[in-house]
């Protein structure tokens, strides 16, 4: 997607004047105060598996976005299959939370209630959401939600 949007290099189906930045390190980014237009988190959160650190990311996404702009987010939803039911609750334990878990690779993976990414969002207007499905990089289809929120 970063090579696609012209990070390393251009592509010319794409806007001239826009910008992309790929970042490695949240929630700290090294951006002032209300300087972006938007920001596209796409499964981000499912890689945050801790509460804290999550509502740290979206107070970032709301210091650094200026007034009406727009937050794209899509994430993975609590999954209703055997095998996602019994790795939620096997994990349970480990993590104190339901949802979050580990990948067969060791990655702490997290998918969420919808109150909870609704609540995350308190700080934005979300005058859309969908549920959508999805496949993963692993080639698992799961159900996602995609908000376009604005902040206010």
């Amino acid at each position: 997607m970063a090579a696609r949007a012209g990070v390393h290099g251009p592509d010319p189906r794409l806007r001239a004047d826009l910008t992309f930045h790929v970042l490695t390190d949240p929630p700290r980014l090294p951006y002032p105060d209300a300087s972006m237009d938007a920001v596209l988190l796409l499964a981000v959160l499912t890689c945050v598996p801790d509460d804290d650190d999550q509502r740290a990311l979206i107070a970032e996404l709301i210091r650094v976005l200026r007034p009406g702009g727009l937050l794209y987010v899509s994430d993975v939803l609590l999954q209703t299959d055997e095998r996602n039911l019994a790795r939620y609750q096997r994990y349970e334990a480990v993590y104190g939370t339901y949802g979050v878990f580990e990948t067969g690779d060791g990655a702490v993976c997290r998918h969420h209630r919808l109150e909870h990414l609704r609540g995350l969002l308190g700080g934005f207007a979300v005058p859309e959401s969908r549920t959508v499905t999805v496949d993963t990089m692993n080639g698992n289809t799961v159900v996602a939600v995609q908000f376009l929120a604005t902040k206010s």
